[in-house]
């Protein structure tokens, strides 16, 4: 873990600054949830990603933007209120995502493929991947909003498991 922490440690200095308290207290909050905690050097950055019982809950990724939060929401997105309450930028960024090619055709994506997810919001069913349907830049307006996300999609497959 050392090492790991080491390596979050530069992570985390190449995060914005207005950024790296929350970045922080997130680690540490899913830490505490029993997350590990797996770091790669990437082209564009790190990746950070937080594993719950080897299955990826949540990366930190690098794009030209800034920073991003990638949830593995599938959990999460069922939780109606926690959808409707997230700012219209990420109502938003989840609607215009794409769609999910395997919940549309179960043949049509790679066999390895775990599916995206489905979610209620302003009326219509929506059936995204689950690699960018929950894709958010932080800012400090969605900080709160990721993590409720992330803290509801840990707590629900902690409860489930």
């Amino acid at each position: 873990m050392a090492k790991e922490m080491n390596s979050f440690n530069e992570f985390l200095s190449t995060v914005a600054p207005e950024h790296q308290v929350f970045v922080e207290k997130l680690n540490q909050k899913l830490i505490e949830q029993g997350c590990d905690l797996v770091i790669k050097k990437a082209k564009s950055g790190y990746t950070v990603t937080y594993q719950l019982k080897k299955k990826s809950v949540m990366n930190w990724v690098f794009r030209k933007a800034g920073i991003l939060a990638r949830i593995y929401g599938d959990n999460a997105c069922k939780d109606r209120d926690i959808i409707t309450s997230l700012p219209t930028n990420m109502q938003t960024k989840m609607i215009e995502s794409r769609d999910c090619i395997r919940l549309m055709d179960p043949n049509a994506c790679s066999p390895v493929c775990v599916r995206g997810f489905v979610y209620a919001l302003n009326g219509d069913t929506h059936k995204k991947c689950r690699n960018d349907g929950m894709l958010f830049q932080l800012t400090n307006e969605n900080a709160e909003h990721i993590d409720k996300l992330i803290s509801k999609e840990v707590s629900v497959r902690k409860s489930i498991s």
